[in-house]
């Protein structure tokens, strides 16, 4: 989620701004005694004013090392943070489980959040072919016309048809990784898993193989996924920097990303009897235009988001290696061989969940503690369309407002040892003190990411079939963490792959 300012449009439609505070606040609280009540025993709300500020910063936005500061707030000023930014425009972090149910509370039918603008001015200037900004940046009615295309998400019936065709994909990959391995077993997976999940994403969306996990250099599929990953940059880093000059960077880079994907929407599109996302959007009788404009937001957000959250399994996994041992017993019951078929094609969309009744227990273990520990984003961002009540703060409507998930992640208060890799904590609960409310990698309510159910079937599927492939160890420096849009690790992890012979 990348942060921005609170921008003149939100004002309009919000004039409460920071500068007037109403005299009205949601009712729609938290059931019990308000947290803050053991902070403030006079129990008086607090005017915007009165909240702790910090900033502005630069060097940590510059340094993608901003989740640090993030971190740094609550640990040193408190669960609710106003940050103002160096052009005096500003954005306010919660930290508090109580206070993600009030934001969450008062979304109502169309969340509001500010983010991706330099997308939505790129769009904006080319009504020839975009009828709306898109998922990333769209708010209110536009929005919501180009999400309820998708009702139940990039999951069910558009995922079902390819468990075959998606497993292929992932059996390609397995063999491309082993196939790239040096003479000391290892290899960087994160450049192949982002090919990975370009091609699959290209085989729900457009029923065509991309070849980008071809043994032989693609020159398009390497060109595409460059382009996504410097979109993802220019996202960040135009939000506090350069508007302009990110703009600039950003034309090349979507010119080519779109016209090519468009090229394949356009192929899709004359199948008669296509079963994929294309096709089903087309049945639907969709505009053409939010129908390119969807799957091209639906390939941008899938080449990093389920790569990272493996890559950072996998490393977490290195330093655990009686964990990884465990989940490799309990995959050998449902893979036999390395060569059995992970989907039952007889089955239903009960098997692609996240918590499904099939796969590896330890496996979703894993999954839910890396993204607990290194989701894929620092969390989810807002704008209030009513004034509440966050920490003891009035909060106006029309403020930019940031739940950081992954920070309140980090805290004892909600985990025992809350910086600690332990996938246990979620298959015995009763061992290991946890909280809910403040864990949501996917966000929360009508605006949680879309492709949510084919991330978790990925995951399943892509970490099932790696560790019933391979051991995995990491011998090199520690990694740690840079965030652009994603946190990302701040150097090459080079694993080393042994492959299994049974």
């Amino acid at each position: 989620m990348a942060l921005s300012r609170v921008s003149q449009r939100c004002l309009k439609l919000f004039p409460t701004g920071c500068k007037a505070l109403s005299c009205y606040y949601s009712q729609e609280t938290p059931q019990h005694t308000p947290y803050w009540h053991e902070i403030f025993r006079d129990k008086r709300i607090r005017n915007f004013d009165e909240m702790p500020t910090v900033g502005p910063l630069t060097e940590e936005y510059k340094s993608f090392k901003i989740h640090e500061a993030y971190q740094r707030w609550v640990n040193e000023v408190g669960h609710v943070v106003k940050e103002i930014f160096p052009d005096g425009g500003y954005c306010v972090h919660v930290y508090h489980k109580d206070d993600f149910v009030t934001i969450y509370r008062n979304d109502g039918k169309y969340p509001l959040r500010k983010s991706h603008e330099v997308i939505a001015k790129y769009r904006r200037d080319r009504p020839h072919l975009y009828n709306s900004v898109g998922l990333g940046p769209g708010m209110g009615a536009e929005w919501y016309h180009l999400r309820r295309m998708l009702p139940s998400a990039v999951g069910g019936n558009v995922y079902l048809p390819f468990r075959s065709e998606l497993e292929e994909v992932v059996d390609d990959f397995i063999d491309l990784a082993q196939s790239k391995l040096d003479e000391n077993g290892e290899v960087e997976l994160l450049p192949l898993l982002f090919r990975w999940a370009f091609e699959s994403i290209g085989v729900i969306a457009l029923n065509r193989r991309l070849n980008a996990l071809s043994k032989v250099w693609n020159e398009e599929a390497e060109n595409l996924i460059d382009a996504a990953h410097l979109t993802n940059e220019v996202i960040f880093l135009s939000n506090v920097g350069d508007f302009e000059k990110q703009y600039e960077r950003l034309i090349p880079a979507q010119d080519y990303f779109a016209s090519v994907i468009m090229a394949y929407v356009a192929e899709a599109a004359l199948e008669p009897e296509g079963k994929c996302l294309v096709n089903k959007l087309i049945e639907g009788g969709n505009d053409y235009k939010d129908i390119t404009t969807l799957i091209l937001d639906l390939f941008q957000g899938a080449i990093s988001t389920v790569p990272l959250t493996l890559t950072w399994a996998l490393y977490q996994l290195t330093g655990c290696p009686d964990i990884q041992e465990r989940a490799r017993e309990q995959l050998m019951e449902i893979l036999p061989s390395r060569d059995t078929r992970y989907y039952d094609l007889s089955q239903t969309r009960a098997e692609l969940l996240f918590l499904s009744s099939k796969a590896s227990p330890c496996v979703q273990a894993i999954l839910r503690e890396t993204l607990r520990l290194n989701p894929p984003a620092i969390g989810n961002g807002r704008i209030n369309s009513v004034d509440l009540v966050l920490g003891g703060y009035l909060v106006p409507a029309g403020t930019m407002i940031v739940l950081q998930s992954q920070a309140a992640c980090r805290l004892d208060e909600y985990f025992e040892r809350p910086l600690e890799f332990i996938p246990d904590r979620f298959i015995n609960s009763e061992k290991y003190h946890k909280k809910g409310g403040v864990n949501r990698p996917f966000g929360f309510g009508p605006r949680s990411c879309i492709g949510q159910p084919f991330a978790h079937g990925q995951l399943i599927l892509a970490l099932s079939k790696i560790l019933r492939n391979f051991e995995v160890s990491y011998d090199r420096e520690e990694v740690g963490v840079i965030n652009r849009l994603h946190n990302e690790p701040d150097r090459p992890v080079i694993f080393k792959l042994k492959p299994l012979t049974e």
